[in-house]
This record gives C-alpha cells, structure tokens and sequence, in this order.
C-alpha cells in the first residue's frame, strides 16, 4: 500500500480481506459481497486484486454480471477467472497486471510500465523472442494456463478465435503443463486462434537429465496451430512483471508483442 501510494495511487482495502475460511481468504458470501461491492459501488474508480484470486471460479456463477459498470480492474494468476468472464459479459478495461501483494517484488520499470497503462499513456512494446514466425493481430486474451484450462467445460471458457492468447504458469512441472495445453486444444480453445504470446512459466522444471526443455515442449503443442508464437515475453509471476490490457486489440510481430490502447469502456 504504502508503494502504490507512493506512485500516485490511492487504494482502499475493503475491511476484513482475511476471515480464513479452508484455503480460501474468507467463505464464498463474504468474498462474493466485496467483489459486487468493489466493483459497483461509486467510490471506487476502479479494483486491484489484493493477492492471486484463489477461488473467484467459485463465484462466477452467481455474481450480477449485468449491474457491473465499466470499471477497471487489475490482476493476473487466479485473477484471470475474473478478467476473462468480466471480458465475455460486461467488457470495460481489464489489465493483467501485478496484484497489491506484489508490489514489493515489482521491478521498478514494471511499476512505470503500470502507471503509464493506467493513465492511459503510450507503453513500449513487450520484447520477447519469436519462436513461431509470422505476424497476427486481434484482441488481447488469456492469462494464467492453469487457471484457462479449470474453465474449459463451463460457462466461462475463453473465446480466442480471431485473438492473440496469453498463456503463464508457474509451480507446474512440464508432464502437466502438457496435460494443460492439450486440455485447451481438446476443448477447442485454440480452434481460430491468431497468435501466442508465452509470458514466465516459473518454476515449471523438466526431469532431471532431460535432454529437452520447456521451450521444445510448448513448441511441439503450439507449432501444429500454425500462428505466430512469441516466446519469453515479460509478463506472468516473475518480478518484471508487465500489465498488459484484456481486450485491446495486439499486434505480434519480430518477437514483439504490442496494442494499441484504449481505456475507454
């Protein structure tokens, strides 16, 4: 808090975030009363998540989608339950960006990266390394792969024809990111995607004494959509963690990714 202040931004944490309840940061009633709170009530500009998001999928089915004004809301991990489904039933603008509990392990040129984003100022392009060539453009979707692949099957699955899918994860060993990816191409996520942008999979090790690597196993998933896959772009849960907003229409092109931004609802 005392870093978001420090740059300008004023966030009001809604009392009791914490009334433990099994994994959860409090029972689905309370979280699901300040989720509607923060999201409609006018003394709010806007909602940053204060930590992942663990369990918003236990809420998206009863939250009012059609009281929801256009309001920003930041966010990545769990949080892309929220930004997906805000995206599909209410639109606005929707950053995947760090949450308040990440603040301090923030890179400072990610932070200004943030405040740029959120003023609706002009941000530099992401660089990355493009693994797949070519270039594609359309509407900015996605985020964590864990969480993507939890939503294949219900309401909430993300719609990615025509768009530029981000994919993240971390703590998941590479045999199950596999399992992950395949899950979104059985459930048909990936029919009429225009490109891949590949944030950090921290922490997602390989066997001991394989001869391959991460990269060789997104590739041999990815290739066979035959689009442009940007590889190593700085977003995700690593400290360089850079916002980048749902729904605006991106450009992948010589291992860049790039929109053009409007925060406008």
């Amino acid at each position: 808090l005392d870093i978001a202040k420090a740059r300008g931004w004023h966030i009001e944490a809604l009392p009791e975030l914490l009334r433990p309840h099994l994994h959860l940061a409090a029972d689905d009633t309370h979280r699901r009363a300040q989720l509607i709170e923060a999201l409609t009530s006018p003394r709010y500009a806007g909602v940053w998540l204060a930590r992942g998001g663990s369990g918003l999928t236990r809420l998206l089915g009863s939250l009012p989608w059609s009281d929801f004004p256009a309001r920003p809301v930041v966010g990545f991990s769990d949080g892309t339950a929220l930004l997906c489904a805000l995206s599909t039933n209410r639109g606005g603008p929707l950053i995947h960006g760090p949450v308040v509990n990440s603040l301090p392990d923030t890179t400072a040129d990610a932070l200004d990266h943030l405040n740029r984003l959120l003023n609706g100022q002009r941000t530099e392009p992401l660089t990355g390394e493009a693994w797949v060539e070519g270039s594609a453009a359309g509407p900015l979707v996605g985020g964590n792969l864990s969480v993507l692949a939890s939503m294949c099957g219900t309401p909430w699955q993300v719609d990615a024809r025509g768009k530029l899918l981000l994919l993240e994860d971390i703590g998941e060993p590479a045999y199950r990111v596999d399992r992950l990816l395949q899950q979104l191409a059985d459930a048909g996520v990936f029919r009429g995607v225009a490109g891949i942008a590949l944030g950090g999979f921290t922490s997602c090790p390989t066997p001991n004494g394989a001869s391959w690597d991460l990269r060789d196993l997104l590739l041999e998933q990815l290739r066979r959509l035959n689009v442009p896959v940007v590889g190593g772009l700085p977003f995700g849960h690593i400290n360089n963690n850079r916002a980048i907003p749902i729904g605006a229409q991106g450009a992948l092109c010589d291992g860049e990714l790039s929109w053009s931004l409007s925060l406008e609802a």
